[in-house]
C-alpha cells in the first residue's frame, strides 16, 4: 500500500476527526450548506431517483437526502473508517437508513467502471484529492455512469478565494485546486453541460474563519482592497452539470 492510499483509508483518524462537528448546531450548519446550494436542483427530482455519492465521508449528504425523502442512495468511500462514522452519525441523529442507503468501501474508479446508470452522481469535497489526469478520468467515468439528462453535483475548494491556501493546504491529500474557469473547462472536456456554477452559499457560523471575518471586519472593504468580489471569499465552489 502506498502512502497516499494509507492516508485515504485512515482519513478519519489521521485528519478528519479534527473537523467533524461535535455539536448538533455544527452538524445542522453543514446540512444547511447542502440545502442552500442544491435544494433547487434536488427538489424537483423523483424520490425514487438513483443517487451515487462518491466519497461519502461521514454522511452529511445521506442525512440530507433521507430527510428529503430520497430512498435509493449508494455511497462509496475508500475509507472504512469514514463509512463507519457515517453509519454511527445517522444512527445518532435518529435517521433510519435501512434499505435506503447502501454503503460500500470501494475505489471510486473501479466502482464507476462497473456501475449502472444513475440519475445523480454527487462528488462533494473529493476531486481536489486527485491529480489532473485522474480528475479527467473520474469525470468521464461519472458521465458514463449517468443516464441521459442525469446530473453531476460537485463541491470543491475555491482557489479564487484570496485565503485559498488556508483551506487547501491544511490537508496533505489535496492535490489539485479549482477556480470557476477550470471547473468549466474540465466539465466541457468530459462532455457535461453546466446548469449551475457558483461560489458556495453558507449560513453564518461564528466558529468558521469566514464567520469571524464577517462579524469582526467589513468583508466588502477587504474584498475592495484586494480587487475581488465579496462572494469570492467562499471556501468552496459548487457546480451542477448535466449529461
Amino acid at each position: 500500500m502506498d502512502f497516499k492510499t494509507g492516508l485515504s483509508e485512515k482519513y478519519h483518524s489521521t485528519h478528519y476527526v479534527h473537523f467533524v462537528p461535535q455539536t448538533r448546531e455544527g452538524w445542522a450548519w453543514v446540512l444547511d450548506r447542502i440545502r442552500l446550494n442544491f435544494e433547487e436542483v434536488l427538489s424537483p427530482l423523483s424520490r425514487d431517483s438513483r443517487i451515487l455519492d462518491v466519497g461519502c465521508g461521514v454522511g452529511y449528504l445521506e442525512h440530507y437526502l433521507l430527510s428529503q425523502g430520497f430512498q435509493d442512495v449508494e455511497c462509496i468511500d475508500l475509507s472504512g473508517e469514514q463509512i463507519a462514522i457515517a453509519k454511527q452519525k445517522l444512527t445518532e441523529y435518529g435517521i433510519d437508513f435501512s434499505g435506503k442507503i447502501k454503503f460500500v468501501v470501494a475505489d471510486a474508479f473501479d466502482y464507476l467502471r462497473r456501475s449502472d446508470r444513475y440519475d445523480v452522481v454527487a462528488m462533494f469535497d473529493i476531486i481536489e484529492h486527485f491529480a489532473k489526469e485522474e480528475i479527467g478520468q473520474l469525470l468521464e467515468l461519472s458521465y458514463a455512469a449517468l443516464r441521459p439528462g442525469g446530473l453531476l453535483l460537485l463541491r470543491t475548494i475555491n482557489a479564487d478565494n484570496p485565503l485559498f491556501g488556508r483551506f487547501f493546504y491544511h490537508d496533505f491529500t489535496h492535490e489539485t485546486p479549482f477556480t470557476p474557469d477550470s471547473i468549466r473547462q474540465c466539465m466541457a472536456g468530459a462532455g457535461f453541460k453546466i446548469d449551475k456554477l457558483d461560489y458556495e452559499k453558507v449560513g453564518r457560523m461564528e466558529s468558521t474563519l469566514m464567520g469571524r471575518l464577517k462579524g469582526k471586519t467589513r468583508l466588502r472593504v477587504l474584498a475592495k482592497l484586494l480587487g475581488v468580489a465579496q462572494a469570492a471569499f467562499a471556501e468552496d465552489l459548487i457546480a451542477v452539470a448535466r449529461k
